[in-house]
């Protein structure tokens, strides 16, 4: 029963990872962007992030917009799995019902 619970929260886990990479990854890419322009000229002179993402999607694709993805995801995935499992260990060892 512990290892499905587990196996449960897991999934739960990956899937939360995967709809926040969805979110931040273009977020994460124009804040990357602009930050850049600054020190150099060769990435591209934005006016806000409006801007960039407009210019991303005209020469690069919606895809342009994710680039970077995998890094967020490799790095929200593990994460995410081990706060959900810790949370839910501790509500549990506190005699809180589970979510």
């Amino acid at each position: 029963m512990i290892t499905n619970c587990i196996l449960r929260y897991e999934a739960q886990a990956w899937q939360q990872a995967q709809v926040s990479t969805l979110i931040t990854a273009p977020v994460d890419m124009i804040k990357t962007r602009l930050m850049l322009q600054r020190e150099s000229k060769r990435v591209g002179s934005y006016k806000n992030g409006f801007h960039c993402a407009y210019q991303v999607l005209l020469t690069e694709g919606p895809t342009g917009l994710y680039k970077g993805g995998l890094a967020i995801f490799a790095r929200l995935g593990p994460q995410t799995i081990i706060t959900f499992i810790l949370c839910e260990k501790l509500r549990e060892l506190a005699g809180l019902n589970a979510i």
